[in-house]
């Protein structure tokens, strides 16, 4: 069994008025400088999203962030504040790296095999020790692998909640699904999970995190 903690914990909402509504507001209006300031603001939490989802050292995440970053300023018009923008700026990079993930899967399944390449995509992620640093980048190749599989609907819920730190709740305002619905969908996941974990002996003998 697979015990995940949880990569990032972003901060909880403020009950305070999120700073930055004024300027995505100002910026879905067709405001360029403040369009500018929002995205230099939010630019490390894009970057931060797409390092979880590929591995901080693989060789499409400064592409992949600048694609989010456009997708981004085109998803604008539609916030309409429900969440926090960096919340909504977190989950518009998710549903872009993990398109960006699949679509160059599908372009690798295409090409004759290319020469092994683990270490780019099982990347460091800032564990000071050598033993607890290769648990974790096991934990977060598993994670990664399965999001690539499992239906849109289950590996975003999947992603939201151990790859990214969002509690099950926060998922579920993020998505604007029912909490049991995100529950049920997190249930899937994670036996899909208990079942890769199987294949990975360094991971089987820890217990799964329950959310």
């Amino acid at each position: 069994m697979v015990r995940l903690m949880r990569l990032v914990r972003p901060p909880p909402e403020s009950a305070l008025e999120d700073e930055l509504l004024p300027l995505a507001r100002a910026a879905a209006a067709g405001n360029a400088s403040a369009m500018r300031t929002l995205l230099v603001a939010l630019g490390p939490d894009v970057l931060r999203v797409v390092r979880r989802l590929f591995g901080a050292g693989h060789p499409e995440v400064e592409d992949v962030a600048q694609e989010c970053a456009v997708a981004l300023v085109q998803s604008l018009p539609r916030f309409r504040g429900e969440c926090s923008t960096r919340h909504f700026a977190a989950r518009v990079a998710l549903h872009h790296s993990m398109a960006a993930r699949r679509n160059l899967l599908a372009r690798k399944r295409a090409l004759p095999a290319p020469e092994a390449s683990v270490a780019a995509d099982e990347a460091a992620v800032d564990e000071p020790c050598p033993e607890a640093r290769a648990l974790a980048n096991a934990k977060a190749a598993v994670v990664r692998a399965l999001c690539d599989e499992l239906p849109p609907s289950q590996a975003e819920a999947l992603a939201l909640h151990f790859v990214l730190g969002y509690t099950v709740h926060e998922a579920a305002a993020l998505l604007g699904a029912p909490l049991e619905t995100v529950r049920s969908r997190l249930r899937l996941a994670k036996q899909a999970l208990r079942e890769r974990a199987l294949a990975h002996p360094e991971l089987g003998e820890q217990r799964e995190e329950t959310a």
